[in-house]
């Protein structure tokens, strides 16, 4: 009997120890829970929204026939830009459209063109800016619609 009292001793000491290192881990599991949520929380990284001024919708023939119509909008550099900016629109729109008179069906097809195309009205528009007396307040050209039509 001796020999079944030391086993049963043996099994309770290995599931003691067994519970013990459970009991441990879910505590230190806890513990860094508790201490990352609440003694260290993340600092939220906040991304600055995009300030867009939109451009109404521009339908243009083209030197060899072909018709562009699209719509874009002007990324700027911050939100007041939108209200200094928002009455030369109408400037923007023409002198976009005008630009698109002189292209042809050539030169809109390729793979890059409409990133050419932005790079070059956002060029121009800040030249214009530029000429008008004020900063350069255009980062980037976004196409919210694009149809060639040959």
């Amino acid at each position: 009997m001796s020999a079944a009292t030391a086993q049963s001793d043996s099994n309770r000491s290995a599931w003691t120890v067994i519970l013990a290192g459970a009991a441990l881990i879910a505590t230190l599991a806890m513990g860094t829970w508790g201490w990352q949520k609440y003694a260290h929380p993340p600092e939220e990284l906040v991304r600055p929204a995009p300030i867009y001024l939109s451009i109404d919708k521009i339908e243009s023939k083209m030197s060899d026939g072909s018709v562009l119509a699209f719509k874009f909008g002007l990324q700027l550099k911050d939100p007041k830009d939108q209200q200094v900016l928002g009455p030369y629109a109408p400037a923007f729109r023409s002198m976009v459209a005008n630009l698109t008179t002189e292209l042809t069906y050539q030169d809109l097809s390729g793979p890059d063109s409409m990133t050419e195309m932005g790079g070059y009205i956002e060029y121009t528009l800040n030249d214009y800016l530029t000429q008008q007396g004020l900063p350069q307040r255009i980062n980037g050209v976004l196409f919210e619609d694009w149809l060639l039509l040959m």
